[in-house]
């Protein structure tokens, strides 16, 4: 893999701020083994139907939205958004159903809920809102569509679950991911940044999904504490100085590394924010986080 410790640039995060640095990328990525083992489980992935109209299922608990792999409550735009789909069962007599592998509404049900969640992004004349409603309409339809499919910690069906094979280990204690998602790639099969927290744990890789009011607050609040020395966002940049890794951590000193590894709990904790998006999703995400570094 090559990377670059170039800095990208450097912005406030409110009221600190943060760094960050690029790696560059080819435009055809080559796939890891662990990405075509998701891409096979997704392509054979028959349509199915999902019957989401058992009693109890008209709501997302915590511990369910929690299973998911996230820390935080449960979004009041998602409850709301998951009420209104089932009030819409009730009104036009017809029975929510998904298929295929992102959890896509099909059938008559989808013909009617299309109209109905236009007129109400259309009708909502601030942008935050908009971005709200589409991330919270996304989350919602993909959580449940993939109640009893999908496996809860590894997102594959439950059939081609996993979870077995993974090996969970300690990130060190200085560092802390954030895997800043698109809700387009929230608990999509072949997404493989839910490894992170499946291999060092929730705490130590939170997901922190786009839009998601909840999700961003706790994120920019931590950054906030962290300060700006402490926050780095990786961003792939074609532009930037490409460095192998051991060129670019090799040649560090012994006095440095007895530093690193002599570092207690005391000390303040390295953020890195990854962003887990398709190119053009990723390009808005990163804007978003330069805008709310200077808010």
């Amino acid at each position: 893999m090559l990377i670059s410790t170039t800095r990208a640039f450097t912005f406030k995060c409110s009221p600190s701020s943060f760094k960050s640095f690029s790696w560059s990328h080819m435009d055809s990525k080559p796939k890891t083994v662990v990405q075509y083992a998701f891409m096979s489980s997704a392509s054979r992935s028959p349509p199915r139907e999902a019957c989401v109209n058992d009693p109890g299922n008209g709501s997302i608990s915590l511990q369910e939205w929690q299973g998911w792999g996230t820390t935080s409550s449960v979004p009041a735009m998602v409850t709301k958004i998951v009420e209104e789909l089932k009030a819409l069962e009730t009104d036009i007599d017809a029975q929510m159903t998904f298929g295929g592998s992102g959890g896509k509404l099909q059938g008559y049900f989808k013909v009617q809920e299309d109209k109905k969640h236009r007129a109400t992004y259309q009708a909502l004349c601030d942008s935050e809102k908009k971005l709200q409603f589409f991330s919270a309409r996304q989350i919602a339809c993909r959580l449940l569509g993939s109640r009893g499919y999908l496996c809860q910690k590894c997102w594959l069906p439950l059939e081609d679950c996993m979870c077995s094979r993974v090996i969970a280990c300690n990130l060190w204690h200085g560092m802390r991911f954030w895997l800043y998602m698109h809700p387009k790639d929230f608990l999509r099969q072949n997404n493989t940044g839910k490894l992170l927290w499946q291999v060092f744990g929730i705490e130590a890789a939170t997901l922190c999904l786009y839009g998601i009011a909840e999700h961003e607050e706790i994120m920019w609040s931590t950054f906030k504490d962290a300060g700006k020395n402490n926050v780095c966002c990786l961003y792939p940049n074609k532009n930037a100085i490409s460095k192998s890794v051991q060129d670019a951590f090799g040649q560090e000193s012994s006095a440095d590394q007895k530093c690193r590894l002599t570092m207690t709990n005391g000390d303040k904790t390295m953020n890195f924010i990854l962003i887990d998006g398709t190119w053009s999703n990723s390009n808005a995400m990163f804007s978003r986080l330069k805008f709310a570094s200077f808010t």
